[in-house]
């Protein structure tokens, strides 16, 4: 739907100011990797502001990941699992208006600042450790049936394995003889049955630097949950500390484990985390490209040399040497 229907729309509601006027600022939003449009609305009498989030079609990836897993999900999601997480204490962002059939929200204004944008100014490790507390109460949610009917099943994490292998690789021209393909095959395989054998939480699936926000007084926004499912306590984990986005040092990372093990009572796997890592992160280098090659988006190609530096490194962490000479001989500047 376009902009200016909604507004139309809200006006005749009387959600907000009405339009068009100077009383009222909209301010168009850079979009995500997602098909959602974003504006903010800003009522310039009472300085009030919302952010008008438009569900458009769902894009090309959502639709193959549900034909190969069987599960799927809708960008309404949002709005069951938000306000389930609100009840729980959860800060996301409250939802003031859902128009189901023109698809589109009016929710509150988390601002401007990442915990992405924060850390390039300081380490902002105040802010991963309250990030880390929140992460701690999702895993502690008692999950209603919208994110039980979803997991990290077998076909969805081979499928996401895949992702890499299709547009990290193939799809780039780069051609594995049948020795170097079964490394990799090998390694997809003990990965997914390794992380199949991880205990469950409630899981966010996409936890990192840029779905975090830092409200007024240094507390923190959690945006971008509508893929909420049951999955490994490992992976949003892994999310947070190996972040495609983000370094954090070795001992920042030793750190927030730390704090993450005493407040939840659950004591890290070590290597299931490198292996969840280390898949999460091959994905997120899969989603890159196909944001460059089938959305034309150039936005995410500078993430995936440290990422890939990432990828190398904890395949050397957890003995995978034949697999990381293999990724080492691929360009991927």
């Amino acid at each position: 739907m376009e902009l200016e229907s909604c507004l139309d729309i809200l006006t005749e509601k009387k959600l907000v100011t009405q339009v068009p006027t100077e009383a009222l600022e909209v301010e168009r939003l850079p979009g995500d990797a997602s098909n959602r449009e974003y504006a903010r609305l800003k009522e310039v009498a009472t300085s009030k502001s919302f952010i008008l989030m438009i569900m458009n079609e769902k894009e090309a990836f959502k639709s193959e990941e549900a034909g190969a897993t069987g599960q799927s999900s809708d960008e309404l999601d949002f709005v069951a699992i938000g306000r389930d997480w609100i009840r729980a204490g959860i800060k996301v962002p409250q939802i003031y208006y859902v128009d189901e059939k023109s698809r589109f929200l009016l929710l509150e204004d988390f601002g401007n600042e990442l915990l992405y944008g924060r850390r390039q100014k300081e380490s902002a490790i105040h802010l991963y450790e309250a990030a880390m507390r929140e992460l701690i109460k999702i895993q502690k949610l008692q999950p209603f049936d919208r994110i039980t009917k979803r997991k990290f099943s077998k076909e969805l994490l081979i499928w996401e394995f895949e992702h890499f292998r299709e547009y990290a690789l193939e799809k780039r021209g780069v051609v594995l003889n049948e020795g170097q393909s079964n490394v990799l095959k090998n390694f997809f395989e003990s990965s997914v049955n390794c992380i199949l054998k991880i205990p469950e939480t409630v899981t966010h699936r996409d936890y990192h630097s840029k779905n975090i926000m830092v409200l007024t007084d240094d507390k923190i926004g959690i945006i971008d949950f509508q893929d909420a499912l049951m999955g490994p306590y490992t992976y949003d984990l892994a999310s947070l500390l190996r972040d495609s986005y983000v370094r954090l040092t070795d001992q920042e990372e030793q750190k927030l484990i730390q704090i993450y093990e005493s407040e939840s009572g659950r004591k890290v796997d070590l290597e299931a985390f490198a292996i969840s890592s280390l898949q999460r992160n091959m994905k997120a280098v899969g989603r890159f490209f196909y944001i460059s090659m089938v959305k034309h988006k150039a936005t995410h190609l500078p993430y995936v040399l440290p990422t890939m530096k990432r990828i190398l490194k904890s395949l050397e962490d957890i003995g995978e040497g034949e697999l990381k000479r293999i990724l080492e001989n691929v360009s991927w500047e």
